[in-house]
């Protein structure tokens, strides 16, 4: 990959502040929550993608959405789950993709753990499940499902413990995804 290719990827595109990055998370809370409420008894799913820095939209992180999304239809379409609602935003801090099916949400979790789990672009991918008990959203955690945690892209250990604890820098992450992009080969990086 070129010095040029590389530094378009993470130095040019939507950079919004800390703020809006923390409004925008608390309005995609809220937005689902709505969005369970009002689709009772059916499963929400959430993808948006993982992009350490400033910049959080482009062209390129828009493609790597594109494919989560894609990912997402196909597995959707594979288990002939009916879909009742669906929606993209295209947000300065990301796009952000919502799609509510009529199914069972073990079953959904363990499709968006093969999406990330399943191939080098999938760890990417952040793809949340929700359903509603009681009036209340519940968010479908792996391991109770019997899944392990997340690992981390760069040395395998547990990701939330490595994202706490800063164990690695914006460039060393950066870096390890200019050489997942480059190895999936799907997304056009010039």
């Amino acid at each position: 990959m070129s010095a040029m290719a590389s530094e378009s990827i993470f130095s040019q595109g939507q950079m919004p502040t800390l703020k809006e990055v923390l409004a925008s998370r608390e309005q995609r809370a809220f937005f689902e929550e709505e969005i369970s409420k009002t689709n009772a008894n059916q499963t929400l799913i959430s993808l948006k993608c993982n992009i350490p820095g400033p910049v959080k939209y482009n062209a390129i992180v828009r493609q790597i959405s594109e494919i989560g999304i894609q990912e997402v239809k196909n597995a959707i379409q594979t288990n002939k789950w009916k879909v009742t609602y669906e929606k993209l935003m295209d947000l300065d801090t990301g796009p952000e993709y919502f799609v509510v099916v009529d199914t069972y949400p073990t079953a959904v979790k363990q499709a968006a753990i093969m999406i990330e789990d399943g191939s080098l672009l999938g760890q990417l991918f952040t793809i949340s499940v929700f359903y509603l008990e009681e009036g209340k959203m519940i968010e479908v955690q792996r391991m109770e499902i019997g899944y392990e945690p997340r690992t981390c892209m760069i040395c395998g250990d547990e990701a939330f413990e490595c994202e706490n604890a800063n164990v690695h820098s914006r460039e060393e992450i950066q870096k390890k995804i200019e050489s997942i992009l480059q190895e999936d080969g799907r997304v056009h990086l010039d």
